[in-house]
């Protein structure tokens, strides 16, 4: 995701979606009556009997009635009532007509109403997209290109050579792999991917393991056929990046769900929308947590809920429906919250 423009004073949103998920996103954002404007193609009518009709390209702004995204089709169509457009010859004010959101194209929405959650909702989509968390080192036995990588772009940062010299390649062995580490650790990424042929990598992730660094990020492996330009590009275009960004993101929600389930065994925590209001309004709230189904069957009231934790301090969170730890949640009536303290 790519965020142009976000005015909380008009509820305008401006982004440009880079990976499915970001239609996803869009998705789960829009509300019935907001507003999308942007190309579409309309089917006009022919003026003389006989003749065909055309399809000709529009400008429009669309009141929403519904939008739906598929991964399948790759692109988030909105159905809606045209409220405007151009040419104004080809317009008919009132009347129906769709739109495509697709990955690369601009989408303009006004928005009713903007809410604190959808905002953070498209930074949390642009973040994990953005290449400066992820960090692989694409490396065999007489190699290693390290570079910050996401599914657009490529930064490379390093080359090291292990200097394999036949017999004393063993000694040297452990200063390839010092040289490697030392750079990644002067990097400071947030995610780390070791790539590459053969047992090298594996070799590589057990080492850096061993070695139990502070703060050092939790090391991903992944094969590749090659390394250097062909292997990243291997990478990038098998989806094995967008896959890591994925498993990431529902590795760091599954932990929220395990912090809630931990401290509701110390009496830190509560379920169910009407306890946790209680709690939102004594303050008493520190983490809300909201599956993704119960927030959009009940939306009225479970934005209510957040708009007052909101106003308490407390972070909001809320559990994708990908993620299959979201049942977990419902079990507790969708609604969840960690306290600031414990209650008699």
């Amino acid at each position: 995701m790519k965020i142009i423009k976000i005015d909380q004073k008009n509820n305008l949103i401006k982004v440009v979606p880079t990976v499915l998920d970001d239609l996803w996103h869009l998705e789960k954002i829009i509300e019935k009556g907001d507003i999308a404007s942007g190309m579409t193609d309309r089917k006009i009518k022919p003026k003389n009997e006989g003749e065909k009709a055309e399809r000709k390209k529009i400008f429009v702004e669309l009141q929403i009635e519904e939008a739906h995204f598929q991964e399948f089709s790759e692109n988030l169509k909105i159905n809606g009532i045209i409220l405007a457009g151009k040419p104004e010859g080809l317009i008919e004010l009132k009347s129906h007509q769709s739109m495509d959101i697709k990955i690369g194209e601009m989408a303009t929405l006004r928005k009713n109403s903007l809410k604190k959650w959808q905002i953070e909702r498209l930074f949390n989509a642009e973040k994990a997209s953005a290449s400066s968390g992820l960090l692989v080192a694409l490396m065999d036995d007489e190699e290693c290109e390290i570079a910050f990588v996401s599914q657009f772009s490529l930064n490379k940062k390093a080359k090291i050579l292990s200097k394999k010299q036949g017999k004393m390649f063993k000694e040297e062995k452990n200063t390839y792999f010092e040289e490697v580490l030392a750079k990644i650790v002067d990097l400071r990424p947030k995610k780390i991917l070791i790539a590459g042929p053969g047992f090298t990598r594996e070799n590589f992730r057990k080492f850096a393991e061993e070695k139990r660094l502070k703060n050092f990020p939790k090391i991903f492996s992944e094969s590749t056929n090659s390394i250097g330009e062909t292997g990243f590009r291997e990478l990038l275009v098998s989806g094995k990046i967008s896959v890591l960004e994925k498993e990431l993101q529902l590795a760091s929600e599954s932990i929220l769900i395990e912090e809630f389930l931990e401290k509701l065994s110390k009496g830190l925590a509560e379920y169910g929308a009407e306890k946790v209001r209680e709690m939102i309004q004594i303050g008493a709230v520190e983490k809300l947590i909201v599956g993704e189904k119960y927030l959009l069957e009940n939306r009225n009231s479970c934005e209510e809920l957040m708009d007052l934790a909101e106003k308490s301090a407390a972070e909001i969170h809320i559990i994708s429906s990908k993620n299959p730890d979201e049942k977990k949640i419902h079990g507790f009536g969708g609604v969840v919250a960690t306290l600031r303290y414990k209650m008699e």
